[in-house]
């Protein structure tokens, strides 16, 4: 190591040991024979041993990697490569093992063969690396749709890897919120795991009953003495368990959907850092459960970095160089004799002023340390960032007296970080702004306005019709048509404003320092009428148009959240518009929102307060007159607001997915009336019961319903389920099996509202459907001479060539009743006879008719 030639620094070996053995990083010299030649305080007062102790020892106790063979030929790969970097693990005098990052040099000095290293223990490097491995790994997996029983298992194995002495499980809850049951536990005694497979959701029922009950953590240190185990802890202590920490994992709404449980065979105190932990891995948990249960496509990215060599230099007290060793001429290009004499500054980047050096200054005189970015020049002028870290060593008087400055280049490290940024914060396809950076800025700009008394206009685009592009063209067309549509939307905004993708298609323009509406309504027609022209996807022109919405802050909102909801709900109401036109956001629009979210939340609870009533609207055979038919008809009698619209509500149910508890209850209660009235009015009576689109995504109803069906008697045709031409223009294999179950169940199928969609007859005789049932907008004007004549008679002739039997809704009149009667129609349904009626009432109107 080259030295300065002062007159106060004559001795620089005894210096060396001296400033060695005071700085923080461990500082090691080992011979060929494995002795232990040099070692500095902070070394072997980590590793736990008496200065004494240390040098009774070799490599080989403990490092034990190592032989004597193994070193022997460790040492001549680092005489042939001079330096390298490693990673490894030494054994403290406990015997625990410590990861470690060495930096080892040859040195050969007098004819001896010397291993000098700087040792830096990595033990929370590791554990970040390993607990940010397997984020990534459970976070890809998720990505890639692999099944959650595999994604939470390489979770639970990830943790207990990481410190054997825990033993984690996941319990999920069952579809009844009541038992919790053991999705994933590997390392849990097998006797254990069974007798807690059904394991009661409720207090004092464990850590995980408890929690997965009051959702929040339950950390139990000593399960014996604790009174929420009480029922549990002679099972805990026969399988030799002794704590057990559990947090709920909660997803959507607040939802538990089960628990992650640590277990320890000792009484165990979760630190701070353990509490932390069980959080992020609920979340990761959580995440893939949300994942699971939606189906929604996740891409993460992420890389590892490799740290080089670290580069030492050695101060004086002025900050003069005065040594260096090989590792900085490695990093930096420069020879020791280059910068010996000359103060660090003289090589560093011209972006770090004066006050910067001082802060570090000052930093080195009241703490005597200092760790950050550096930005430096190497000897070929290229600029590199090194973290850097400058200690302090004190003579004998405990006065300052040098400064060992050790630094690593980051560049590339930085280089990631910023492509990591870039991928978090940018939109991959169309590399605009995603959603994250789009609500960051948008804040940003609220606070700014808000400051400087200027308006943020938000313009929030959603493109007509692109699933249809998608469909027809591809993902790739779609994408194409995408990248487009970012680019026509940037050529019509400002420097100052932002274009961003929130998804999907799915584009947001903030326009910033706006005084007046009038530039919302220029941009807003520049971007209809740019999207207009025909968009080239391959070789072929392709149309598109969007749907805008369009809020101002602070005229529409007091904050960011606010002004988003404001500009979708503008949205939606310029698709409800047309399409193709911006629509700007009003307070009836927030009124609507905010009735439709009430709304949600009292139809969960409509079930329960026996809210809904079923009304039965007669179907007349049209030869006979008689009366065997009904259709039931969902009625919602709301506490407050009287009689909902089943138009008003279905469209929530839908969404919320409530529709399959109401259509279970309306089955079931319509299948127990139809049976009533079988003995009471007509052994043939039957009851049809409307299916929604959305009631097959989720067919676990439909196997409890053919269930009860098979257990009840004289039930063969007493249902009808009716389903939307949607249903059978979209008939899946999935979709037609289960309509067919419907049939093999004895429940006769009718098309509803037939004439209004796409069916084809094609799917009509593929899922061997009963009734066609000719829709009330054909029946209103009908008239002899009328252009629904026609295609009325049409409709029931086909129906009767294919078997069917047709009924006619909405009728109202005579004269359409004799109309239909000389088609051929066999069945009425409409005001004409009744209008729907509940069931006491309904009853009373069959006594009637049949008297």
């Amino acid at each position: 190591m080259p030295v300065a030639d002062h007159g106060d620094f004559l001795d620089f070996a005894l210096f060396s040991r001296f400033a060695l053995s005071k700085i923080q990083d461990w500082i090691t010299c080992i011979n060929s024979a494995g002795d232990i030649i040099y070692v500095n305080e902070a070394a072997y007062t980590a590793l736990g041993y008496t200065k004494e102790e240390i040098y009774k020892l070799k490599i080989f106790d403990i490092d034990l990697s190592y032989t004597p063979e193994v070193w022997a030929a460790h040492l001549e790969r680092l005489k042939a490569l001079g330096s390298r970097t490693f990673e490894t693990q030494h054994r403290k005098k406990d015997g625990q093992f410590l990861p470690v990052e060495i930096n080892s040099n040859y040195i050969e000095y007098q004819g001896q063969e010397y291993n000098c290293a700087v040792v830096r223990p990595i033990f929370d490097r590791k554990r970040a690396e390993t607990r940010e491995h397997i984020k990534n790994h459970v976070l890809d997996l998720v990505a890639h749709n692999a099944p959650l029983k595999s994604i939470l298992a390489y979770l639970v194995r990830g943790v207990e890897e990481e410190n054997p002495e825990r033993f984690c499980s996941i319990h999920l809850l069952d579809k009844n919120k009541q038992l919790l049951k053991n999705y994933v536990a590997p390392s849990l005694p097998p006797g254990y795991s069974a007798a807690i497979e059904n394991l009661q959701v409720g207090p004092d029922i464990g850590s995980c009953g408890t929690a997965a009950f009051e959702g929040r953590p339950v950390y139990v240190e000593n399960i014996q003495t604790d009174p929420r185990w009480e029922g549990y802890k002679e099972l805990a202590a026969t399988y030799g368990l002794a704590s057990c920490w559990s947090v709920p994992i909660i997803v959507d709404n607040n939802d538990v959907a089960g628990t992650f449980a640590i277990y320890h065979k000792a009484p165990k105190t979760p630190l701070a850092a353990d509490i932390e932990q069980l959080e992020y891995l609920s979340n990761l948990a959580r995440i893939a459960i949300e994942r699971h249960r939606t189906a929604e496509e996740l891409r993460l990215s992420d890389s590892i970095f490799k740290n080089t060599s670290e580069a030492m230099l050695v101060l004086d007290i002025n900050g003069i160089i005065i040594a260096t060793n090989p590792a900085f001429t490695k990093i930096s290009g420069y020879d020791s004799s280059e910068v010996i004499g000359h103060h660090p500054v003289t090589f560093g980047s011209p972006r770090h002023d004066r006050d910067f050096y001082e802060a570090i200054r000052k930093d080195l005189h009241d703490n005597g340390s200092w760790r950050g970015e550096i930005c430096g020049i190497k000897k070929t002028g290229e600029e590199y960032i090194n973290w850097v870290t400058v200690n302090t060593t004190n003579d004998d008087k405990g006065r300052p007296f040098r400064r060992v400055v050790l630094f690593s280049d980051i560049t590339e490290k930085k280089k990631h970080e910023e492509r990591i940024w870039y991928e978090a914060n940018y939109d991959a396809l169309t590399h605009l702004p995603n959603r994250r950076l789009f609500q960051e800025r948008l804040q940003q700009e609220v606070f700014r306005a808000n400051r400087l008394g200027t308006k943020v206009i938000l313009l929030y685009l959603d493109l007509d019709g692109f699933k249809e592009v998608n469909d027809a063209m591809g993902h790739q067309g779609g994408d194409q048509l995408l990248i487009e549509v970012a680019r026509r939307l940037n050529q019509v905004i400002r420097v100052t404003d932002c274009t961003s993708r929130l998804g999907g298609d799915e584009f947001t323009v903030t326009l910033v320092d706006v005084h007046e509406y009038q530039t919302a309504i220029k941009v807003a027609t520049s971007i209809l009428e740019l999207l207009q022209a025909p968009i080239m996807v391959d070789t072929h022109a392709t149309y598109i148009s969007a749907s805008i919405g369009v809020t101002v802050y602070p005229d529409d909102a007091a904050d960011a959240s606010s002004l988003i909801k404001n500009a979708d709900q503008a949205m939606y109401e310029a698709k409800k518009l047309g399409r193709n036109q911006y629509s700007f956001y009003t307070r009836e629009m927030q009124y609507v929102a905010t009735r439709r979210s009430e709304q949600k939340r009292e139809l969960r609870s409509a079930l329960l307060n026996n809210e809904f009533e079923i009304y039965y609207q007669p179907v007349v055979d049209l030869k006979t007159g008689n009366v065997t038919k009904a259709e039931a008809l969902i009625r919602w009698q709301h506490s407050t607001m009287g009689m909902v619209s089943p138009a008003e509500f279905i469209p929530l149910a839908e969404e919320t997915g409530l529709i399959h508890e109401i259509g279970s209850w309306v089955l079931i209660e319509s299948l127990a009336q139809a049976l009533k009235w079988r003995t009471q009015f007509h052994p043939d009576f039957q009851i049809s019961v409307n299916l929604s689109p959305t009631q097959f995504k989720n067919t676990t109803y439909f196997d409890r319903w053919f269930t009860l069906l098979a257990s009840a008697a004289n039930t063969n045709n007493c249902l009808c389920v009716e389903i939307t031409e949607g249903v059978l223009l979209d008939a899946s294999q999935k979709t037609a099996k289960q309509l067919m179950r419907f049939r093999e169940a004895g429940i006769e199928v009718a098309i509803d509202d037939f004439g209004t969609g796409y069916s084809s007859l094609a799917y009509i005789k593929r899922i061997d459907v009963d009734y066609l049932k000719i829709d009330r907008t054909f029946i209103t004007n009908i008239a002899a001479e009328s252009t629904d004549f026609p295609l009325v008679e049409a409709i029931i002739m086909m129906a009767h060539k294919l078997g069917l039997k047709v009924i006619a809704e909405g009728v109202e009149t005579e004269a359409q009743l004799e109309l239909l009667n000389s088609m051929g129609c066999d069945f009425i349904q409409g005001y004409f006879y009744s209008k729907p009626l509940p069931q006491a009432v309904f009853e009373t109107w069959l006594l009637a008719r049949k008297r």
